[in-house]
């Protein structure tokens, strides 16, 4: 009778365990539209375009085996580059996009130095996080953006 009754502790502990480990955010579903939603609130681009695959794949250099689906805004101010993104990147691919995208905003700063270092400098406080298998990228047209986007970032990934 104890070890039916041990064996059964052990299987309900262990069960708790599974349960609790599967609850974070890591492998929650998201709406890529409804993110981006939430930072085109935060960080307002004005007008803007879509972002479209071939930015994805051949600017900023993401292939297309790295990401399940994207949604992006693009500014339509050049100078400031402001961007909002949203990846969510294949399996055990989020480092991979957001290595990818790491190079990306480095390119846009480097350009931007000489002629716009203002923008440049706000280029380099933008926001690059991974959830799970969701990449965020935010680069605003101000420096002013960024403390609504952590929260809007926050607030999404709960």
């Amino acid at each position: 009778m104890k070890k039916l009754f041990s064996i059964l502790c052990v299987l309900s502990l262990t069960l708790l365990m599974v349960a609790c480990g599967s609850s974070g955010n890591s492998n929650k579903d998201y709406n890529v539209k409804d993110i981006l939603s939430t930072l085109n609130t935060a960080n307002p681009l004005g007008e803007s375009r879509d972002v479209s695959e071939d930015d994805v794949n051949l600017i900023m250099n993401i292939n297309s085996d790295l990401y399940q689906e994207f949604v992006g805004s693009i500014g339509s101010d050049e100078i400031t580059g402001a961007m909002n993104l949203v990846i969510k990147a294949a399996d055990g691919k989020a480092e991979d996009v957001k290595k990818a995208l790491e190079t990306y905003r480095a390119n846009l700063i480097s350009v931007r130095e000489p002629y716009a270092p203002e923008a440049a400098a706000v280029l380099k406080d933008s926001r690059l996080e991974v959830k799970g298998n969701y990449v965020v990228l935010a680069l605003g047209s101000s420096a002013d953006v960024y403390s609504k986007v952590d929260t809007a970032i926050s607030d999404t990934f709960k």
